[in-house]
């Protein structure tokens, strides 16, 4: 009986950590595709074109980066979208946007991340006006 209670204890130890990993990551990839997703039904559809989103979830916790790049709209069209996207962001989500204000600089906008925990995503299309 001692083999077999040893030989489960070191098969626990040796495929635990991988199937822990394997957890985690697919949370990862499940929050990262929700949040691309939410940003991209936001989006208005006049800016799908012309903007690039890239997300990025951490691994071991809920916090996440949102980086756009709004090289190529206007300052009104910048400001519109996000005010669509940050009101419907998880409350640990940041957003990063990059683009061009008065003048043609080079503007980076950052909306922070609270530390409260995370509300989750929201499990049905999100109401947007206009």
């Amino acid at each position: 009986m001692n083999e077999i209670g040893g030989g489960a204890v070191v098969f626990l130890l040796t495929v635990g950590p991988v199937f822990g990993l394997l957890l985690l990551l697919n949370a990862r990839d499940r929050r990262h595709a929700a949040l691309l997703g939410l940003m991209w039904e936001l989006t208005p559809r006049n800016l799908a074109g012309l903007i690039a989103i890239q997300a990025r979830c951490a691994l071991c916790s809920s916090r996440s980066d949102v980086t756009v790049d709004m090289q190529a709209c206007s300052r009104d069209e910048i400001w519109e979208a996000i005010g669509r996207w940050s009101p419907h962001l998880p409350a640990r989500a940041r957003l990063l946007v990059k683009g061009t204000m008065d003048g043609g600089r080079l503007a980076h906008i950052t909306l922070g991340a609270s530390r409260q925990p995370s509300a989750s995503f929201p499990s049905r299309r999100v109401p947007v006006p206009g």
